[in-house]
């Protein structure tokens, strides 16, 4: 079964409408030229297959104004020279009941031969004229179509213009690897349990995916668990993003292997859910999505601890406070959209955050400071201040990392600002939120 997705379709309907007025063409000269007894499959071919419609205007012009007359008895077709219909003898215009010659009705008088018209000689019944709608719905068309392709065009420029093309990351595991690096079980059980339920079928892949609707900035994230049969450990992938009018596609390039034992993890983001559209060895095949609510991928997902209960979030490995002295922590004033940096400041102090409670209470602050604008933010020299450290998971050997955020916290007229690390794409939202009023003081207690 032929399956299409959302890039597809633009595609389609440009070709069906680059098709539809030679078809429609076609089939009305065959039929006319059919009818005035002309070669029709030639007039066909020569209507069809000229450029710029000169073979429909040429037959046009030699088929005469010839009207289209039927019979008004037998409905079999007739010109204006016949008196009588051929068919079935139907007078169909008045003659001299003499010598036969063709009169008008209103005549009273042969011109010919002089004999005296009654009425019954004028009596008749004309042909029947068809009316050629046929002709004016395709002219309809011919000025339609192109008119469609014109605003679908300059509608399908200025979307894809506004619309974000969206940016995606791969990475391939072994079923060994994801259940090593997967933190969480019940994650990893609902895997397993959605791999044993799949009915394999030939020339099919399986997703799940998680919608990610954050406001650090980044934009809607979608999560993708693909697994994708004799399609593992591919010495060749390529993948993206395309965003159009009709949607928004995921395009995934492997090579047939013959080995099903691995997944396939894809973080995209983009304005809307991407169709995952899979190709192996260039032969694109279905792919079933089921949306879950978790993320089943290895991809880490910050976590939002606003409206998270005690016990029921799951903290970050470590949290640090750094107490910043002295020289400035760096220029940020003037709305730009950096945050500066913290190395030039002197560390006067770390204390890490050992109590849960503590620690829940830090992080959710900061999910729930204001957003606002980066112009918000007064003059300030950025001399004191303080640096928080979140570590998602710790990795030792690298300064910074993806499960790491760093934050900057400064006092200014008696408001407390913080600069959340997390934003990344200020397109989408200000990396400055306003703080509680009495979250500065809580990190101060941490160094008294």
């Amino acid at each position: 079964m032929a399956v299409f997705s959302k890039a597809t379709i633009p595609l389609l309907f440009v070709l069906l409408a680059l098709l539809t007025v030679p078809v429609l063409i076609g089939v009305y000269v065959y039929r006319d030229a059919r009818r005035r007894g002309m070669n029709a499959v030639l007039w066909t071919l020569i209507a069809v297959a000229a450029p710029a419609l000169i073979g429909f205007i040429i037959y046009l012009l030699v088929r005469g104004n010839d009207p289209d007359l039927r019979c008004p008895k037998c409905q079999n077709p007739v010109t204006e020279a016949y008196a009588v219909c051929p068919h079935c003898g139907t007078k169909l215009r008045p003659v001299c009941p003499k010598c036969s010659f063709p009169v008008e009705a209103d005549w009273k008088v042969c011109p010919k031969c002089a004999t005296p018209l009654d009425e019954a000689a004028t009596r008749y019944t004309p042909p029947l004229r068809q009316r050629d709608t046929a002709l004016s719905k395709i002219l309809i068309a011919i000025i339609v179509v192109p008119v469609v392709l014109i605003v679908l065009g300059v509608c399908g420029f200025i979307v894809s213009e506004s619309m974000a093309g969206g940016s995606c990351t791969l990475r391939e595991a072994t079923f060994d690897e994801y259940d090593q690096e997967q933190t969480s079980e019940t994650v990893q059980e609902a895997v397993h349990n959605w791999l044993g339920s799949l009915e394999f079928r030939a020339e099919r892949a399986y997703a799940l995916r998680y919608d990610d609707f954050n406001d650090l900035g980044a934009g809607n994230e979608y999560y993708f668990l693909f697994y994708i049969p004799d399609g593992g450990h591919s010495p060749s992938a390529s993948f993206g993003i395309d965003s159009g009018l009709f949607g928004t596609t995921l395009n995934l390039h492997l090579e047939r292997t013959g080995d099903s034992g691995s997944l396939y993890c894809v973080q995209a983001s983009a304005d809307q859910p991407p169709d995952p559209r899979i190709f192996l060895s260039g032969k694109h095949i279905r792919c079933e999505v089921q949306v879950v609510d978790y993320n089943p991928t290895l991809f880490f997902i910050e976590p939002d601890y606003d409206q998270a209960e005690p016990g029921a979030a799951e903290l970050p490995e470590r949290l640090s406070v750094v107490k910043l002295v002295g020289s400035a922590i760096g220029d940020t004033a003037g709305g730009t959209d950096s945050p500066g940096s913290a190395a030039a400041s002197e560390n006067a102090g770390v204390v890490e955050i050992v109590d849960n409670d503590l620690m829940l209470k830090i992080l959710s602050a900061i999910d729930g400071g204001e957003r606002v604008s980066m112009e918000r933010i007064p003059d300030h020299d950025f001399k004191d201040g303080f640096e928080i450290i979140v570590e998602y998971r710790i990795q030792e050997d690298l300064l910074t990392h993806p499960e790491m955020a760093r934050h900057l916290v400064f006092m200014e007229d008696g408001i407390c600002y913080l600069i959340d690390d997390r934003v990344t794409n200020t397109a989408h939202g200000s990396a400055c939120r306003i703080m509680e009023d009495d979250f500065y003081g809580i990190l101060e207690e941490l160094f008294q």
